[in-house]
């Protein structure tokens, strides 16, 4: 008691000391970095190795694998998946939470610069990345007009994007869905056939022709000069006029050299218009609020110049704006809960200043929990806000009880306050103390136990709570005392009717509970065991898109296809959309779509404007949606092999032997009752022309199949050339044949080669040509190859629900020697998530109980108090 004792002794002192800490959290307030999310490292690096003109196949052989068995040696490594694609190998490793991923980093790097001799020769770069939840864009801004946007990657450069990276607190700042112009060498094939110009040594010829390069030092007398040869083309007439044959050919006469925008990969609608994205993040510590709000003020700016007239900038996603509803969010919470608890204090204590110094517990231990977290280097983000309101119903609890206590001995000893608030406190100490240490020690377990997913996030949720509860602690045994020997007691008998009234109640229900134990006892077991029996009926969704007024519609694109035929299918989605725009509440439609996927995000009106809910909404257009051939559109989200959701892998050596399994046990699957839109997560690739060269006839010619190989690859997608450097950026430079010559396979036969002796010979006299399909995709889960199988889960079916029935499905499906099964990382995460989650529960009460008996200095005390059966009942209620 010498801390109560002392504010008695020192009012002035403690009050400072309570003015101070709180003046702290103010400042607090203004200093602590605001964010959407914590900055939470993903426990996980991500290898990238570009290798163009190559083929799945090749990439696994040569690059994948070697790279999986350096990564492989890495301690702690929990998951390793790799992709194989026809210009790239991606590989994914995911570790523990513990591990520290700045040194599993550095590590990686050196693992694979050990390994470099076994990668090709020419193998430019290798990308190796780990980042965090602050590496996202605070803010998505769309950008749409009436006019064609294609052509103005220049005017956006220069006005809108350059103009916000220059705002402080701005790291990048990325435009996407338009590109810069390139130059485009574009070849016409019956010319270069009439001059007999062989592609491969045009393209050589050009790669030469641009140069600038450092010859050395010249000494002139007494003066040193650096000489540099300069050959850089300065325009477009320079690379037109090149010579490319001894007879006085220039380019212009078998080429077209124009300036135009590259071919896209992808597309954005907004409103059913093109759009264009661009995103913006901010730098480490800067706060986010005030970035994107003069990222915000700046881009209104911009949209009144004169270049941006016609032109739309919609506000996507601010982070901003979830951060500023969460802190209104917290207010709101604050300023109803100390309503509440007036009012509800006023009740039990019938005088209206004992009620206010009773709720300032709440500023107070709010104030002092931010000043702790800007100390502890937190930010303040939605979780720890989160935090905040939860804990605001329980800063109270304390201050109740010291209070009540204090004036009853205040009743008994009138003219002696501080005496009446020793005893009040000295009575009640235990009880408080109890309460206090019994709900801190439920998150216990999450600050130190098992990290999972979850748990990372819910640390900064219990740090908060944790931090604010023991302020309401200190407050409650120190400020209050103090404050509550100033005040008048409360006169005996104050209680109105209705106290009386619950008195009498709450005394006749004890007496009963105690003349009837086991019938008490036996009414709590039955609460509780009606509780684990309701669990089974309760879904499960961590994030219900009916939760708020945007609403993601993926389109589970089956395959790849042409950008036209994906934009065809978006468009007939939209139109529904759009003819029931004020039925829906619909604000906005935004699509991204590419060759293997789509989604369309719906912006909903406000709530206070909205005339239907989410769910009905959602219902409504899940009927009305048009029925596209690519794909199933739905409101389900599409999980990829490795993630959340049902997913299972078949793992064994071939690829097309993978991929004959899995469409047949997608198939079985397809027909099972809870499972919708089995699909697999790659398919067999797109349809492919293969050109295979007949050695004979090629060497006959003299001629390898390198050589054949890169007048191919040229005519087809281009070469590459050094970069043009202009007045103010450099532009690319692709060399290529024009589209009307590259249009079908008798286009390709057609493409002349030229044999050493200068002879001119047709693609097709060397090579026959076979149309079939190759693999898009070569997935490997943990170094071996693996189709992915996927669905979507019905309403109201859980994966708990469909892991029996797979089972016994795949006990009876007989797979090939060395072929295997195993269910997707959904399941895996589920089990953690659900072991971690139960160990924690079983931890809280273990220690709730320890504390309790600790406290007591009684074994089967906690068991019985009511402090016990409440702390059950939540946990067993969670």
């Amino acid at each position: 008691m010498r801390h109560t004792e002392f504010s008695l002794r020192r009012p002035i002192t403690i009050t400072m000391v309570f003015l101070a800490l709180a003046l702290v959290g103010v400042i607090a307030t203004r200093l602590l970095p605001l964010e959407y999310f914590p900055d939470i490292e993903f426990p996980g690096i991500f290898v990238q190795i570009p290798y163009p003109n190559s083929t799945p196949e090749e990439i696994e052989r040569s690059i994948t694998r070697p790279v999986e068995e350096a990564l492989a040696t890495l301690s702690g490594v929990d998951l390793m998946r790799s992709w194989s694609r026809e210009n790239e190998a991606q590989i994914w490793v995911q570790f523990g939470w513990d591990e520290e991923m700045g040194a599993v980093g550095i590590d990686a790097r050196g693992k694979i610069d050990a390994i470099r001799d076994k990668l090709p020769e020419d193998l430019e770069r290798i990308l190796v990345f780990s980042g965090s939840l602050s590496d996202e864009p605070i803010l998505d801004l769309r950008i749409s007009s009436d006019q064609d946007l294609g052509d103005s990657y220049d005017m956006l450069d220069r006005v809108l994007k350059r103009r916000i990276e220059r705002l402080e607190g701005v790291s990048q700042v990325e435009l996407h869905g338009v590109y810069p112009n390139e130059i485009r060498i574009l070849l016409d094939a019956d010319r270069i056939a009439a001059h007999n110009v062989d592609v491969n040594e045009l393209s050589e010829l050009l790669q030469k022709s641009n140069f600038s390069v450092s010859a050395g030092l010249l000494t002139d007398g007494s003066q040193r000069f650096s000489v540099r040869p300069q050959g850089e083309f300065k325009a477009l007439a320079d690379i037109e006029n090149i010579i490319v044959s001894d007879a006085g050919v220039r380019l212009k006469d078998i080429a077209n050299v124009e300036l135009r925008s590259p071919e896209r990969d992808h597309g954005r609608h907004l409103d059913r218009t093109y759009a264009i994205g661009l995103s913006v993040k901010k730098t480490t510590g800067a706060n986010l609020v005030d970035v994107a709000d003069r990222v915000s003020a700046e881009v209104k700016k911009i949209g009144e110049l004169p270049q941006m007239r016609g032109i739309e900038i919609f506000d996507l996603d601010n982070q901003a704006t979830g951060i500023k509803q969460s802190l209104g969010d917290l207010l709101n919470a604050g300023l109803i809960g100390a309503i509440l608890a007036i009012g509800v204090l006023y009740l039990f204590l019938r005088q209206l200043t004992p009620t206010l110094i009773v709720t300032l517990s709440v500023p107070f231990s709010l104030l002092i929990t931010l000043g702790v977290m800007y100390f502890a280097g937190l930010s303040l983000n939605i979780l720890s806000m989160m935090g905040l309101m939860l804990a605001v119903g329980m800063l109270v609890d304390n201050s109740v009880v010291v209070t009540e206590s204090i004036f009853r001995y205040r009743q008994m000893y009138p003219d002696e306050p501080k005496k009446a608030a020793v005893f009040g406190v000295k009575e009640v100490w235990l009880a408080v103390l109890a309460g206090t240490v019994t709900s801190i020690a439920v998150f216990l377990p999450i600050l130190f136990g098992e990290k999972t997913d979850i748990m990372v996030f819910l640390t900064h949720v219990a740090i908060t709570i944790s931090v604010a509860l023991i302020a309401s602690l200190v407050i409650s045994q120190t400020l209050i005392p103090m404050l509550a020997t100033r005040l008048k007691p409360p006169k005996p008998g104050s209680e109105g009717r209705l106290m009386l009234w619950l008195t009498d109640k709450y005394v006749a229900g004890l007496d009963w509970s105690l003349r009837h134990r086991w019938k008490t006892f036996m009414g709590i077991v039955f609460l509780i065991a009606g509780g684990f029996g309701a669990m089974q009926f309760v879904h499960f969704d961590a994030f219900p898109q009916e939760a708020s007024r945007r609403l993601y519609l993926p389109y589970h694109i089956e395959g790849n296809f042409s950008l036209e035929r994906v934009e065809a299918a978006v468009d007939e989605v939209e139109e529904v959309l759009y003819s029931n725009q004020e039925r829906w509440d619909i604000v906005a439609v935004y699509s991204y779509y590419r060759a293997n996927e789509a989604i369309s995000t719906i912006l909903l009106k406000d709530k206070k404007e909205a005339t239907k809910s989410a769910k009905l909404i959602m219902e409504e257009i899940k009927q009305e949606l048009p029925q596209i051939i690519i794909g199933k559109p739905s409101f389900q989200w599409e999980q990829t092999g490795g993630g959340e959701g049902f997913s299972m892998q078949i793992m064994g050596d071939s690829t097309e032997r993978l991929t004959d399994l899995s469409l047949d046990i997608a198939s079985v699957l397809d027909n099972v009752e809870g499972l919708e839109n089995v699909r697999l997560d790659a398919t067999a690739g797109e349809r492919e022309v293969r050109v295979v060269v007949d050695r004979e006839r090629a060497t006959q010619w003299g001629m390898s199949t390198e050589e054949i190989a890169g007048t191919i690859a040229t005519a087809m997608r281009g070469d590459r050339l050094r970069e043009f450097r202009g007045q103010t950026s450099e532009v690319d430079i692709r060399v290529t044949f024009r589209d009307s010559d590259r249009q079908s396979i008798e286009d390709l036969g057609s493409l002349p080669l030229y044999a050493p002796s200068g002879e001119r010979v047709l693609l097709g006299s060397v090579a026959t040509f076979r149309v079939s399909r190759g693999p898009q995709t070569i997935q490997r889960m943990d170094r071996q190859t693996a189709m992915a199988i996927m669905a979507n889960l019905a309403e109201d079916t859980s994966l708990e629900d469909m892991k029996p029935i797979v089972e016994g499905i795949m006990k009876n499906y007989e797979l090939p020697p060395g072929y295997s099964w195993k269910f997707g990382r959904g399941f895996q995460r589920q089990d953690e998530t659900q072991q971690a989650m139960l160990i924690n529960i079983l931890l809280g009460i273990v220690l709730i109980y320890l504390v309790m008996a600790a406290l007591f200095e009684s074994i089967a005390y906690p068991i019985s108090s009511r402090r016990g059966i409440r702390v059950g009942f939540l946990l067993f209620g969670v």
